[in-house]
């Protein structure tokens, strides 16, 4: 009985240490994977720090976006009060949602209609002319932003220093110096950045590029480009026309024609020699608040006479909304090239139908006399 209790004891010594060593060997086990992933937490965690650190600077970058002008400008939230300095600025806002941030705007802002109407019931105010800007007006406005264009001087030397001394922010966009619908296709990113809108800005930009592909595509087995001139108002101002890096010589390439003026940058005053010598078959005359009868008279008193364009009756002066689509190169790009594009093309695209754009050949026959008039004193100076 005796030997038969040291052998239970034997086994439970035996079974004691196993269960020992098996317990410790398994500590060392969990030991080892403890540290193994503590090792793994402190990598992740490290990894993490980095990332939020990455997130954070992400952050700083988005608020503080460089302008058309190559300035920093570091906006702490979404601005809540904007001034707008033209018109295609007000229009991009408005389509982009955002018309109810827009507590002041220039006098040419007219489009949409709904801006008048906010002008009328004084919730927007009117800050004056583009050149001629009212500052302390734009001050009293209290704004978080106002948005300028690069391409008027008075606002890149005069007003934008004055306002931000008053410590009202300003940010510059590409605008009147756009040269085609890329350029606008940024300052359309640019206000979707500043206002928290992308998806939208990138809808409103996927809508334009389809209206321009439209026109493209009926344009795609056009050889035959008449020669354009486009007049920036009437001859007594000056035969200032569009040069090819500009938004309107881009309308005139991509509508089917070929602008004289394209070897020119900017907008250079052209030559009745320059203009003859080139010959265009196409004349757009682009005006503002002036009678299209009166401008198509005083042509008729010009070298201009002696043009294609005239002796064929394609002589087209732009006025009203007509004149603002060429001239602004805002989010109705698209309705302005298909508005060129039937004034070079009509044979693709129909004759363009509006009563804001008057062709020479709509105003009657009295101004046959005047052009032989004009032919006869050219053809008598000449052999003179």
């Amino acid at each position: 009985m005796r030997s038969r209790w040291i052998a239970l004891l034997v086994v439970a010594v035996i079974v004691e240490a196993f269960v020992i060593g098996y317990l410790a060997d398994t500590n060392n086990h969990l030991v080892g994977e403890l540290n193994k992933l503590q090792g793994e937490y402190r990598e992740l965690l490290s990894k993490y720090q980095g990332l939020q650190g990455e997130y954070q600077e992400a952050i700083a970058r988005a608020s503080a976006l460089s302008d058309a002008l190559g300035r920093e400008v570091r906006l702490s939230e979404v601005p809540k009060r904007v001034v707008s300095t033209l018109p295609s600025i007000t229009e991009f806002l408005f389509v982009l949602g955002l018309g109810d941030k827009v507590v002041g705007a220039d006098s040419y802002s007219n489009w949409p209609p709904e801006v008048l109407e906010l002008v009328k019931q004084g919730k927007i105010a009117v800050v004056g002319g583009p050149w001629t800007l009212d500052v302390e007006k734009i001050a009293s406005l209290k704004p978080d932003l106002v948005l300028m264009g690069k391409g008027v001087g008075p606002q890149m030397t005069q007003f934008a220093p004055k306002l931000e001394e008053k410590g009202i922010k300003t940010f510059f966009l590409i605008s009147n110096t756009a040269k085609d619908q890329y350029d606008i296709f940024t300052d359309i990113r640019t206000l979707g950045k500043i206002f928290g809108v992308e998806q939208r800005a990138a809808e409103v930009i996927e809508s334009i590029q389809q209206k321009i592909n439209n026109v493209t595509s009926k344009l795609a087995s056009v050889t035959k480009k008449p020669k354009v001139l486009q007049l920036a108002g009437p001859p007594s101002w000056g035969l200032y026309s569009a040069g090819g890096d500009t938004f309107i010589g881009w309308l005139i390439m991509t509508a089917g024609g070929e602008n004289i003026a394209s070897k020119y940058r900017g907008w250079p005053k052209l030559s009745y020699e320059d203009v003859l010598s080139n010959n265009p078959e196409i004349i757009i005359v682009t005006v503002m608040g002036v009678d299209p009868k009166k401008v198509i008279e005083e042509i008729s008193q010009t070298p201009l006479t002696n043009t294609i364009a005239w002796k064929s009756g394609r002589v087209y002066v732009l006025t009203g909304e007509a004149d603002d689509l060429i001239c602004r190169p805002g989010p109705r790009i698209a309705d302005a090239l298909e508005m060129i594009a039937q004034i070079i093309h009509p044979e693709i695209f129909g004759e363009v139908k509006r009563h804001d754009v008057v062709k020479m050949t709509s105003l009657g026959l009295e101004l046959k006399g005047a052009s032989l008039l004009v032919s006869v004193v050219n053809f008598i100076a000449l052999g003179a």
